[in-house]
């Protein structure tokens, strides 16, 4: 087997991986490929959560016998038991595979080398860090929640091109083209939850569902400190109200917090200041222990500024179009405006390597979508 081979069935573990977004957190993404003479024999990849893993997936679809086989996976294979189902270690030892090539050891204390070492004490031969990388990527939500036990939490803004969210504080105002839309919706389907503030609520009214890609709904959360809602909004009285998930002061009015209970939304009473502003971390920290371990933000000014400012985000996804609204809000505060500019700007240079990355740019219709990567250690710049 040459290592291109192998560069090139770790690729196709990453592709059946992606089959499971959306449906099996707060496992991992995992795609796994069983190959013999330089061929495909067997592939699988964990669907949903609480069903099989990739590696058992892979061998029990397997229709021709294992034995010399290569297993190629993009996570080590679990060895636990204190899960849904049982460990895939033992299945590939009893199989007769006798290699197993695969991407990143598993974060996971219940794993983190206990898989490999256990497939190396049976005499199988293991290859690993391959497209470790793209295997990191791949797997981000899952690497972060577990390694931090916080979520992966994503910015979305959508802004016209003089740097504004809304035209008018009491009105919405559609800024995005229908492809960056779509783009969103897919985004959506592939987060464990979404997260707004009240303005947003009272001012837009979303609904924060999937409907212009197929896909599940994720959680939607709402963030009211004093619970200044209109308790008539879609996301407290739609069919989907049993995933809205509100997160108020523990000091806020008790009637208006039974008032939205009574309405089958899940109410978390959370630390707040002397004016019952939330703080972020321990909603943060809530939502990883309900397992969530990635959030998708999207509005509004207020709530950005704040996870910004508290360092609470990992990526930023601004999506501009080619308009301009002149008098408005926008969502930054001033300091954070001159690192988000469009990357033709000669301003953003060395201050924004200090904050954030460049990951990448792409057009989307008529707009254009950056997404930045937080650098873990900055100080805020005056």
């Amino acid at each position: 087997m040459t290592i291109n081979n192998d560069y090139k069935f770790i690729k196709r573990c990453f592709e059946l991986a992606r089959e499971g977004e959306g449906y099996v957190s707060p496992n991992p993404l995992v795609g796994a490929a069983i190959v013999k003479n330089d061929k495909i024999i067997s592939e699988g990849y964990h669907k949903k959560y609480g069903g099989a893993h990739a590696e058992a997936a892979a061998i029990s679809s397997a229709n021709q016998n294992l034995f010399g086989a290569t297993l190629y996976c993009n996570l080590e294979p679990c060895c636990h038991t204190n899960k849904q189902t049982p460990p895939c270690v033992p299945q590939i030892i009893s199989s007769g595979i006798k290699r197993v090539v695969l991407s990143n050891l598993d974060p996971n204390p219940s794993v983190n080398g206990k898989g490999i070492q256990q497939l190396k004490d049976a005499g199988i031969e293991i290859l690993q860090d391959i497209l470790s990388d793209e295997g990191e990527e791949l797997n981000r939500f899952y690497f972060k929640s577990v390694r931090t036990n916080l979520p992966y939490v994503t910015i979305k803004i959508a802004q016209s091109k003089d740097g504004m969210i809304n035209s008018n504080k009491a009105e919405r105002t559609r800024i995005t083209c229908n492809e960056s839309e779509i783009f969103v919706h897919h985004q959506r389907s592939r987060y464990d939850a979404v997260l707004v503030g009240a303005n947003t609520i009272n001012i837009d009214n979303p609904k924060l569902n999937v409907r212009r890609v197929k896909g599940r709904n994720p959680l939607r959360i709402v963030i009211g400190g004093n619970l200044n809602l209109n308790s008539k909004a879609d996301v407290f009285n739609d069919e989907l109200k049993n995933l809205t998930w509100l997160f108020t002061s523990a000091n806020s009015d008790i009637s208006k917090k039974e008032l939205f209970r009574k309405k089958g939304v899940k109410v978390f009473e959370i630390e707040s200041d002397m004016k019952l502003r939330l703080d972020l971390k321990s909603v943060l920290i809530q939502l990883h222990k309900n397992k969530i371990t990635s959030v998708f933000v999207e509005g509004g000014a207020q709530i950005f500024n704040q996870f910004i400012e508290q360092k609470l985000f990992d990526e930023l996804v601004i999506l501009e179009a080619p308009i301009l609204i002149r008098e408005g809000i926008k969502p930054f505060p001033e300091w954070m405006s001159r690192f988000v500019g469009s990357p033709s700007e000669d301003s953003r240079g060395f201050l924004l390597r200090q904050v954030l990355q460049l990951k990448s740019v792409e057009k989307l219709g008529v707009d254009e979508k950056r997404v930045y990567r937080k650098i873990e250690q900055y100080e805020k710049t005056k």
